[in-house]
């Protein structure tokens, strides 16, 4: 199965489909809504690009649905009202949010249908490009199509990761956590640092060792192994002080600050470094459970 056809050439549409065609995959055809992205993907795929998604699929092996996620579930549906799906095709899309389960139009014209989310981020073409050997795909949906899926992940030189249907919005939220709150997290840190007046490419350039080598200890030992700091060691005094610093320079992280205070506590728990009443004193200064 190498003939493609992108439905919605945004970033990722186009990085997975010039990664695909310079892997031997055939784009066979495109659809975008307008007219400067159609002009985009023609010059990009170097193939036709169609205004009717239906009229795009027609001749296609694999049918990319990589449309914004609020309009996957629009243009398949658009693409079944007119017959446009067949029983020897595999539809999937790469949203990370969704399941395949909105693809239902498709599976019932007898398609196979699949969610492959590749587990980065394409901010723009050239990055992901850079960005996409070594990617983790997430796939979930019907397993007799999983191997043509295994087949475009092996080309791309990422690696397939099997997630249940139904635990696929788990899956997003910790995808979320990781790269979305990280960034914040950072932020945190970086407004804490221009308190100071550092600024903030000082700041990152500062703290990227302990950043890398956390990251580092967490891969190697696991989080509850990789905790340091004044909650894993029960130092109330320094947490303390914390709290007070930041009431009197930075009140709006103070929340913020005390409610990741109250999750180390249970990640201290399980490390197994705090006795019974330093867990009440931290939980107490933290504002966590009693």
């Amino acid at each position: 199965m190498k003939k493609i056809a992108i439905i919605g050439a945004g970033n990722v549409g186009k990085v997975l489909g010039y990664s695909l065609k310079n892997k031997g995959y055939q784009i066979i055809a495109s659809f975008s809504r307008t007219e400067k992205a159609r002009q985009v993907a023609a010059k990009l795929f170097d193939c036709p690009v169609f205004s009717k998604p239906e009229e795009a699929v027609e001749n296609a092996d694999i049918v990319f649905l990589t449309t914004p996620d609020q309009a996957i579930k629009e243009v398949c549906d658009c693409i079944a009202v007119n017959k446009g799906f067949t029983k020897n095709q595999v539809v999937l899309h790469a949203s990370g949010a969704h399941s395949s389960e909105i693809l239902l139009s498709a599976r019932k014209q007898g398609a196979g249908t699949l969610s492959l989310h590749p587990l980065q981020t394409f901010p723009e073409l050239e990055a992901g490009l850079r960005s996409l050997p070594g990617t983790f795909f997430a796939v979930e949906g019907d397993e007799d199509v999983f191997g043509v899926a295994a087949e475009m992940v092996q080309a791309l030189g990422g690696q397939m990761l099997s997630i249940p249907t139904d635990m696929k919005v788990i899956y997003h939220a910790a995808a979320c956590v990781a790269c979305n709150y990280l960034t914040s997290l950072m932020d945190m840190a970086l407004k804490m640092y221009g308190l100071m007046e550092i600024p903030p490419k000082k700041a990152f350039e500062s703290l990227s060792p302990l950043i890398y080598s956390t990251l580092n200890n967490i891969g190697k030992l696991g989080p509850e192994k990789a905790l340091t700091g004044p909650v894993s060691r029960g130092d109330l005094t320094t947490i303390n002080s914390h709290l007070e610093a930041l009431t009197k320079h930075a009140p709006e992280l103070l929340s913020l600050y005390k409610l990741l205070g109250s999750y180390t506590v249970n990640l201290a728990i399980d490390k197994g470094t705090l006795d019974r009443e330093q867990v009440e004193k931290l939980n107490t200064l933290l504002g966590g459970k009693e």
